[in-house]
């Protein structure tokens, strides 16, 4: 089977923003690509997504066109796509970095190398940033501790800050 990734931005409707709304997509959202061998990283700065979709071509074609006519979000633009590729984000079926809500140091960073006007976190235009900012939100989504620890439960937490 032919692996491909698939990388788009949009823009969000006010809807999608709301953290529960962002969590539950995030797990349906997970939970569906594991079945289907899709993983990814879906990035939020403002109201921009900025997605990556890797897995089998067929699947990722066909996931990518049921984002196209999803009313939460327009102004939808390909970025990349890309055929016999070696995965870059297969740790997950889908994991959401929202940038607004990254710890001070790891958002100064982000925001030192990516910062647009008024200071905020902007997805870059050029291709090859666009790799380098979802490599950079990896990286922060693999060592955010603080959101390992919203899925534990209260004594499980207690425990583990012990």
């Amino acid at each position: 089977m032919s692996r491909c990734r698939l990388i788009y931005k949009s823009t969000s409707t006010a809807e999608v923003v709301s953290n529960k709304t962002l969590r539950n997509l995030e797990q349906r959202a997970s939970d569906n690509n594991k079945r289907k061998g899709i993983t990814g990283l879906l990035v939020l700065t403002g109201n921009e997504f900025l997605q990556v979709l890797e897995g089998g071509a067929a699947d990722v074609t066909h996931l990518f066109g049921q984002i196209c006519s999803d009313s939460r979000h327009h102004g939808l633009e390909l970025i990349t796509f890309e055929l016999e590729v070696l995965p870059l984000f297969n740790e997950w079926g889908m994991r959401l970095v929202d940038l607004y809500d990254l710890p001070g140091d790891k958002r100064a960073l982000i925001s030192q190398k990516y910062a647009g006007k008024d200071g905020e976190i902007c997805v870059p235009n050029d291709p090859h940033l666009v790799y380098a900012f979802l490599l950079d939100a990896k990286h922060v989504c693999t060592s955010t501790p603080w959101r390992d620890r919203d899925s534990l439960s209260a004594s499980d937490a207690a425990n583990q800050n012990r």
